[in-house]
């Protein structure tokens, strides 16, 4: 077992991906990053504030995020890239723009090898205000069965474990599973309860919702 020097917890692998739950402001979140980066957070964050002003800044899912009626916009830092994350929608609508950047169900990926696109990130931000005001939400609760939307902060946090490939290698089903169970978590700390064990059974390969699991070859 190894025992994260941070946060205590312990788990299977060795320096296993994993959120400590240390840092509670978006300046001790920057603050936290390797200093080269630094800079272009504080970027990021001045340009999606100049976009959505009447915004609150807070941490979600361990996240620099803004809120407005809901949950508008995340970014975080990655070892090669800044994450970008405004919903599902925002990447279907802004998809013309988005070409030549990596792209998942409702992240974006900015290479730290290029500079920062800060009129996509505006343009994207302010689509997010009028879309807030409009009353249409980026996650409704589906009904029984129904394929549901990806959630920005699961694919963040696919992103940071580096563990797409082994989600969409899952059955369809399963995919679909884990993110209602983890959406039907009335508390945040229940969903992040519920993240944490899909990433682990990810990452492990042999368990699916507590249970043994076994791929097909």
């Amino acid at each position: 077992m190894w025992k994260c020097p941070k946060c205590g917890r312990e788990f299977k692998n060795a320096e296993q991906n994993h959120f400590c739950g240390k840092i509670s402001t978006i300046d001790d979140y920057i603050a936290d990053q390797p200093a080269e980066v630094q800079p272009l957070l504080q970027a990021v964050r001045e340009t999606i504030h100049n976009a959505a002003p009447d915004a609150i800044e807070k941490m979600s899912w361990q996240m620099p995020t803004f809120w407005q009626d809901e949950n508008l916009i995340h970014f975080a830092a990655f070892k090669n890239h800044i994450g970008i994350y405004p919903g599902g929608e925002a990447v279907g609508v802004f998809a013309e723009r988005l070409t030549g950047y990596k792209t998942s169900k409702g992240s974006i990926q900015l290479p730290l090898s290029k500079p920062i696109d800060h009129e996509l990130i505006a343009d994207i931000a302010n689509w997010r205000v009028e879309q807030a005001k409009g009353g249409m939400s980026t996650y409704a609760e589906p009904t029984a069965r129904e394929r549901y939307p990806m959630p920005d902060f699961i694919a963040a946090a696919l992103d940071q474990s580096n563990l797409w490939e082994r989600y969409r290698a899952r059955p369809p089903y399963q995919q679909n599973d884990y993110i209602g169970w983890i959406m039907r978590g009335k508390r945040e700390e229940t969903r992040q309860k519920r993240l944490t064990q899909m990433l682990e059974e990810l990452q492990s390969g042999d368990a699916y919702m507590g249970m043994a699991y076994h791929a097909k070859d």
